[in-house]
């Protein structure tokens, strides 16, 4: 089985993780939109990439998380971000974001990085996490759904698991 430890995200693995989502979201715009691959990035670059860095930094500021997933030779194989839940009579936290670098996808390591936050998080008390997943993400679904998150009623982005005990 494929293992992975979570570290905080280093400023070095920080460029890593906003340069791997500037081509995911390039990617995504050349595959849904048709853009040529450099108008892409470009854009990506002049668009997404001011934000996605003031985001990282107000979720440090709200008391959110980002790790470098490692595996056991020390190389950085995707990244996780987990923000508080919204729910304040609720310990639960938000998976904001899960990105496995490309060069490792498709070997089980999204899956173990999974594993890995879910014990991270039942260990300091959170007994929920929460998640929005895209419809048509059906690699991302099957895994969740593998991982045993369950939808949250009508809204089937919406995913949840129980990942600590909870009082009932």
């Amino acid at each position: 089985m494929t293992q992975v430890r979570l570290i905080p995200l280093t400023e070095a693995d920080r460029g890593k993780f906003v340069e791997e989502e500037l081509a995911n979201y390039a990617d995504q715009q050349v595959r849904d939109a048709g853009w040529p691959r450099d108008e892409a990035l470009t854009r990506a670059r002049t668009e997404l990439m001011p934000t996605l860095e003031h985001e990282l930094d107000e979720a440090a500021e709200e008391g959110g998380q980002v790790w470098s997933a490692i595996r056991s030779d020390g190389e950085p194989v995707g990244w996780m971000w987990v923000r508080p839940g919204d729910d304040p009579n609720r310990r639960s936290a938000y998976l904001y974001q899960i990105t496995v670098a490309a060069a490792h996808r498709r070997r089980g390591y999204g899956s173990a990085m999974l594993s890995a936050l879910e014990a991270t998080l039942s260990r300091a008390g959170v007994d929920e996490l929460h998640l929005h997943v895209n419809v048509g993400n059906e690699p991302a679904r099957r895994m969740y759904a593998a991982a045993g998150y369950e939808q949250i009623g009508e809204d089937e982005r919406h995913l949840r698991k129980r990942v600590g005990w909870a009082p009932p």
